[in-house]
């Protein structure tokens, strides 16, 4: 029976990875780590599955995760920070020992990382370039692996924006961007079956970026407005965030997160990356790779998003 590790189980993209590789029929065992924290209640469909408590920070547990397993999901990272460390130490460090694990207790194991499209403008926040630096250890210290670069996920168990969604659902579209922004947008289940075909299909030593589907060009606002208005049946109007708002609340956002004992979701960093103009992606290597790629379409899924169902 083939073992499967996976880093970032218990997060919103992880538990839909899970859930892909129950589903794909594999057989396969998995095997999860997971950070203990007090009051914490596994989601059931977790807890079926085997379990190695620690962190990134754990090279004996990382050891126990991933010994003799033929696959490892590299799914954890820090999205929120307030210094470049926050992100280092997770997404450089945590990676660094990740693969020393390998080396040491799995050296033949296939390696799927879960980067991240900001890895494409390193320059452009903290998030970005430790993404980028976590991809080029990985390239250059994994005996097999598969790099894979999503777009901006959205999904049913992703609270982060379900205030967007609401908004949305009431005929508001808050636009945190440049008029003439393109982007691509994935599903989360789409992500996770993305996975899961690459770990049946076997290490491919690159890069892949992968995106749902979206409009010639790439999704932009107009046309996310139109495709929510659609949906509700009436008119949505655009409220545009002027960058120069967006950059003052993001400049104050570390200070104000390291007082709550907290990591900024909104940053300098993050500033540019939302102002950035261009974050569309394609299919090309993955369809190269596995003769498919992801067909869940925005309109189909928009009322089950967080927030849309309770205007």
């Amino acid at each position: 029976m083939p073992v499967i590790a996976l880093t970032g189980a218990t997060g919103f993209i992880g538990t839909s990875v899970v859930e892909a590789l129950e589903s794909a029929g594999t057989g396969a065992r998995l095997r999860l780590l997971v950070r203990e924290r007090p009051g914490r209640m596994l989601p059931e469909s977790l807890t079926r599955h085997e379990t190695v408590s620690g962190s990134l920070a754990d090279r004996a547990a990382l050891e126990r995760l991933v010994a003799d397993a033929d696959a490892v999901i590299h799914i954890a990272a820090a999205v929120a920070g307030n210094l470049a460390a926050d992100f280092e130490a997770t997404n450089i460090t945590g990676t660094r020992r990740l693969l020393d694990a390998l080396a040491a207790a799995a050296p033949d194991a296939h390696l799927v990382q879960l980067s991240s499209l900001a890895a494409r403008y390193p320059e452009l926040s903290w998030y970005a370039s430790s993404k980028r630096a976590a991809e080029e250890l990985v390239q250059a210290r994994a005996r097999r692996f598969t790099v894979v670069r999503p777009p901006a996920v959205y999904g049913p168990r992703d609270p982060a924006l379900a205030g967007f969604w609401r908004a949305l659902a009431r005929g508001w579209l808050i636009r945190l961007g440049p008029a003439s922004a393109r982007f691509s947008l994935l599903y989360a289940g789409d992500l996770a079956e993305t996975v899961a075909r690459l770990i049946a299909h076997g290490p491919a030593g690159q890069v892949v970026s992968v995106s749902g589907p979206h409009p010639e060009g790439g999704w932009n606002w107009p046309a996310v407005a139109e495709t929510a208005s659609r949906i509700r049946r009436a008119p949505v109007r655009t409220v545009p965030v002027p960058s120069t708002a967006l950059k003052a609340v993001a400049a104050v956002g570390p200070i104000a997160a390291r007082l709550r004992g907290a990591g900024a979701m909104l940053s300098p960093g993050k500033a540019r990356e939302l102002l950035h103009h261009d974050w569309v992606c394609d299919n090309l290597q993955l369809e190269r790779l596995l003769a498919w790629q992801p067909n869940t379409r925005l309109e189909a899924v928009l009322p089950t998003l967080p927030g849309w169902s309770d205007p």
